[in-house]
């Protein structure tokens, strides 16, 4: 039995480099072994994946768009990934993930069924090329695509390359993505001691999966620490720091985001909740309350992970912006999705608009997560997350300013190649939490997953 590597994929965006082998080798998950193909002696790698889901969920009354509360069960679209690595020399690698996902950004809803490059990038080991290698160490500079999130320690979940999630949401706020740029990361690890291992990790970006040399448009910043402690507990400490404000241009005090480039990890990833009433590439079950302009997230993970079998993870953060979502005639919203009227002002009663405005005052959200799986037996799982959080923004009203997920969930290995995983997800949405479906949603879902 080995323990699943969560390093492909977006979860190759979070982890790639930033995390010590030792670190890496000790994912939250016990599964079976997971064999990799490889051609020409071993210098080329290939992974198959693919995943049907079926899910049976709802929209709680009051939401944002009305065709949500009553929906149909169902099957989703099935997802694939191509995952190819190349061992160009010895010190120098290269990844590339062709996926088609159905709720990624960039694949045009429901009529786009192709192939995309989903993340790719190369690697150098900075201490093998210049001949100075250190069994217990390495720095490796990567550019191309770049995993950003503060996260750490716990599994994630990108189109079909899934099994490294014990659950099948990732989460209302996992402020996850992959951007263009570089990244530079040391790792250590240790035999003996109180410390096991340790790594720091920094990188710039710019904020766009594509290409983006408009005026004035800024970078993305993190640093990211870890340290894991003999026992198994671990702590890590993330930052990130983006400057993408001053695009802006402001007319009475409002300003347009049209053709503005904003921090990709505002939203998180793309989740296998799948609404009616929205496209299939839609991000609205993650909370929509900071535009993503001159955001910061700062966030401490701590873990337990005394086996393989076990893991407990806590997360506590705070993510901030300069700029407030706000409707047509200035008034600040929670979130990028509100309640209005012809006139563009905020009003329960009123039609659902998108944001596509800003104006200057402090947006802020406080959230803490809990995070537990366990294996009863070799091929058996459970697995449970809460998470909580708190809009915090200067201008909007705090009262019912809070969101709650509840996700518990159970998984099978069928065999060493075949995942069951089944989840119940229950999340409510105060009138002022930023959440993009309006009171929430819950219902039953479920995936059928194959790695070969």
């Amino acid at each position: 039995m080995t323990t699943l590597k969560t390093n492909s994929s977006k979860s190759k965006r979070i982890y790639a480099g930033a995390l010590a082998a030792a670190i890496a080798a000790a994912a939250p998950m016990h599964v079976q072994a997971n064999d990799i193909n490889e051609w020409l002696d071993g210098r080329v790698e290939l992974n198959f994946l693919a995943l049907q889901n079926y899910q049976s969920i709802q929209a709680k009354d009051g939401a944002f768009r009305p065709a949500d509360e009553e929906q149909s069960d169902g099957f989703g679209r099935l997802r694939l990934n191509l995952q190819f690595k190349f061992h160009i020399t010895e010190h120098i690698t290269a990844d590339v993930d062709i996926a088609e996902e159905p709720n990624d950004f960039g694949n045009n809803g429901d009529r786009d069924f192709a192939f995309h490059q989903d993340f790719a990038g190369i690697e150098f080991d900075l201490f093998g090329l210049t001949g100075s290698e250190q069994e217990d160490a390495d720095l490796v500079l990567r550019v191309g695509n770049i995993g950003a999130a503060p996260f750490q320690f716990k599994g994630f979940q990108d189109g079909a390359d899934n099994q490294g999630n014990a659950l099948i949401g990732n989460g209302m706020i996992d402020y996850a993505t992959a951007e263009n740029g570089i990244q530079l990361s040391y790792n250590k690890s240790y035999e003996d001691g109180p410390i096991t291992g340790y790594s720091v990790a920094g990188h710039m970006t710019t904020s766009s999966f594509g290409e983006a040399f408009q005026e004035d448009r800024g970078y993305n910043f993190r640093l990211q620490g870890t340290l894991e402690f003999a026992g198994g507990f671990k702590a890590g400490l993330n930052m990130f720091q983006a400057n993408q404000g001053d695009q802006l241009r402001f007319v009475d005090g409002i300003a347009s985001m049209a053709g503005v480039t904003t921090t990709n990890y505002r939203f998180g990833d793309g989740e296998n909740y799948n609404f009616s009433a929205s496209g299939s590439s839609e991000r609205d079950t993650h909370i929509g309350a900071l535009p993503g302009l001159d955001q910061s997230i700062l966030q401490l993970n701590l873990a337990y992970q005394p086996t393989s079998k076990t893991s407990i993870i806590f997360m506590i953060g705070e993510s901030t912006d300069d700029y407030t979502f706000a409707d047509t005639e200035g008034n600040a919203v929670a979130g990028i999705t509100y309640f209005g009227d012809e006139n563009g002002v905020a009003d329960a009663t009123g039609t659902t608009f998108d944001s596509a405005s800003v104006i200057r005052a402090d947006s802020s959200v406080e959230y803490w997560i809990l995070e537990a799986s366990q294996y009863l037996s070799d091929k058996f799982f459970v697995a449970a997350r809460y998470a909580e959080a708190e809009n915090t923004s200067d201008l909007i009203s705090q009262p019912d300013n809070s969101a709650e997920r509840l996700q518990v969930g159970a998984g099978y290995w069928i065999n060493d190649k075949t995942l069951l995983k089944f989840e119940y997800v229950d999340q409510d949405e105060g009138a002022n939490s930023g959440g993009q479906i309006g009171r929430g949603f819950d219902g039953f879902t479920s995936e059928l997953s194959v790695k070969f």
